[in-house]
């Protein structure tokens, strides 16, 4: 009996491609190791975090902070974490003082999100990441509202050290007059006060 198989759908090839999109991905990826965090490079921070010094430690607080409430999926809020700035791969890191609205940064990282699922397919979770990737931006759900206040969480956090540091050429006081109040969860919330508190001791000690 003749098979109906084309010599493509072999497993070889499968791999191979699947290979190749793995690693155009990848490489993808690599700005953002190499990306200095805007709102510090336009704040005169020596030698800033990277996008992805950002999200490893946000990935880190997300598993944490998880383990802490059986109400949110562990998994779910790695995976966030991991994936809430990867449109910055291409875009870069757009914030509020860039000069770009919130709906044309929306586009723009849409725009990228929906390239990458293109490049990784269903056989390497392209269709998982944008589904994550929006649940992040519209910050619905039990999780993501958790991985929002994260996200607020680690940058005061590495604004309160730098300031312990004194890395920073201009004052990193709009970083906590902007995240101040704004917490969706309690966990955000208790951290951000250890956090204010922490900075409040040191500028005490000065």
């Amino acid at each position: 009996m003749s098979s109906n198989k084309s010599p493509d759908d072999s497993p070889a090839n499968n791999n191979s491609s699947s290979a190749a999109a793995a690693i155009d991905f990848l490489t993808l990826t690599r700005s953002l190791k190499t990306t200095k965090r805007t709102g510090w490079v336009m704040s005169g921070v020596t030698n800033p975090e990277s996008i992805a010094d950002h999200m490893y430690r946000m990935s880190l607080m997300a598993m944490i902070a998880s383990f802490s409430n059986e109400s949110f999926d562990t998994n779910r809020c790695i995976k966030l974490a991991l994936i809430h700035d990867l449109a910055e791969a291409k875009v870069g890191d757009i914030t509020p003082h860039c000069g770009v609205s919130e709906e044309d940064k929306y586009k723009l990282e849409l725009g990228t999100m929906e390239q990458i699922q293109s490049m990784l397919g269903p056989l390497l979770g392209g269709d998982e990441i944008i589904e994550l990737w929006k649940e992040y931006e519209e910050g619905s759900t039990t999780e993501a509202k958790l991985l929002k206040d994260l996200d607020k969480i680690e940058m005061i956090l590495q604004a309160q050290e730098y300031e312990a540091e004194g890395s920073a050429e201009k004052s990193l006081e709009q970083f906590f007059t902007s995240t101040e109040g704004r917490w969706r969860t309690e966990i955000g919330r208790a951290w951000a006060e250890e956090i204010v508190s922490r900075r409040k001791k040191s500028d005490d000690g000065k």
